[in-house]
């Protein structure tokens, strides 16, 4: 039977190759041929411009909540004061077109990146991000703002704006320890219009030399843009104090007497550890959880113990 079936599929063979075949037309398999095929196919997907080399005197200040990982895309939980995710983040979690739009500021400026985010705190997250922006052709940082304390009177009457201004504080030291640059942009979901409305000498302005990014869209192509003409073309400081954010106009100035000075601001005490935390609490940390997405409270570390029904709302 067996010698039967042999003989059946050699004679069909036969009458296939008699009749030319249903493949007949095609030209034979030619390997080399296919893998420059695909090659090819591979590079005009995902061809990317050359980076330049990096240019130490240009600086983009790197968010990340809000800037590439869009809000609300990782549950966060509070633990001992300090937002953690509740998972490993996974590079799907990113903005891919915000990934893109980083990369083509750093492309078209040649500016290194320095870490200003929450996530300069532990190595785990650190490693996380640098993996992300490595996977998608972007230089890792090498650099990152250091962790400052928020002062106590801004902390007592909002969180926001003590989180806004050390925020400023810690870019502004990271820049006096840098003289070198000349050129730099904040990219952030904060808005730094609160920091400069308490600003004190020896702190920079911010606003007038950030990008202010949607927390749900991430860096957008406006976005990238922006950061770029900032970059390349410096503006000149401001020669007037900003306007108050409208949630701060009614504050009477006596809430600051304390803070807005004309001197030198003095070197501002700094938590010991990347765990460390700032023993002020923070009383308006429930109520801001409750307007923003639970992912970008990952961003507010070292702010005080949190209660079981912050645990149980992040949740």
């Amino acid at each position: 039977v067996m010698g039967s079936q042999d003989g059946q599929r050699k004679r069909q063979r036969t009458e296939d190759d008699a009749l030319g075949g249903l493949y007949a037309f095609l030209p034979p398999p030619d390997p080399a041929k296919d893998a420059a095929a695909k090659a090819q196919v591979e590079k005009s997907l995902f061809k990317r411009p050359k980076l330049p080399t990096e240019d130490p005197t240009r600086v983009i200040f790197l968010d990340v909540d809000g800037v590439l990982l869009p809000s609300g895309s990782v549950d966060t939980i509070v633990i001992d004061g300090v937002c953690l995710p509740m998972r490993a983040v996974r590079e799907s979690d990113f903005s891919i077109s915000a990934l893109g739009n980083l990369r083509s500021i750093v492309q078209q400026t040649g500016a290194m990146i320095v870490l200003s985010s929450e996530w300069r705190r532990t190595n785990e997250l650190r490693s996380s991000i640098n993996a992300v922006l490595k996977s998608h052709d972007i230089p890792q940082f090498r650099e990152r703002t250091e962790v400052l304390s928020p002062k106590p009177v801004l902390q007592k009457h909002n969180g926001i704006l003590a989180w806004c201004e050390r925020r400023a504080r810690e870019i502004g030291l990271w820049l006096r320890a840098h003289p070198e640059v000349t050129a730099w942009v904040a990219l952030d979901d904060l808005d730094f219009a609160w920091a400069d409305s308490v600003r004190v000498a020896g702190t920079p302005w911010i606003k007038y030399r950030s990008v202010h990014t949607d927390d749900k869209k991430c860096i957008t192509e406006t976005d990238a843009a922006e950061a770029v003409r900032l970059i390349l073309n410096p503006p000149p400081e401001p020669r007037h104090a900003p306007k108050k954010p409208p949630q701060l106009e009614e504050v009477p100035a006596s809430e600051f007497a304390g803070l807005l000075c004309s001197t030198e601001d003095s070197m501002p005490d700094r938590i010991g550890s990347a765990e460390g935390v700032c023993p002020a609490p923070w009383p308006d940390f429930h109520g801001w959880c409750s307007e923003r997405a639970s992912a970008k409270a990952r961003d507010i570390l070292g702010m005080g113990a949190a209660s079981e029904a912050t645990i149980s709302m992040l949740r």
